[in-house]
């Protein structure tokens, strides 16, 4: 269990009003960056197995969407990374 000791330092440093927003933001940006790295490492520009399968952009097809958002909508289906 924590001490009192330990609540009291916590509770004056760390649970502050005015360091809420400098939390909310570092979550925040933390939680973007991670996002857009896990949509980087998906795309099919990625080699991750370089003798199974060398050219992964071979396997999209001419109907499927490899962006993040298509505003036109001339995709009838969503690229997806099946195989390493």
């Amino acid at each position: 269990m924590i001490s009192k000791a330990a609540k009291l330092y916590l509770k004056t440093h760390w649970y502050r009003s005015e360091l809420i927003p400098i939390y909310a933001i570092t979550v925040g940006a933390v939680g973007i960056c991670g996002f857009f790295a896990s949509r980087a490492l998906q795309n099919p520009e990625v080699v991750w197995n370089k003798k199974e399968n060398p050219y992964p952009w071979l396997h999209v097809k001419q109907n499927e969407n490899v962006k993040l958002m298509d505003p036109n909508g001339r995709f009838e289906k969503q690229w997806s990374r099946d195989r390493l």
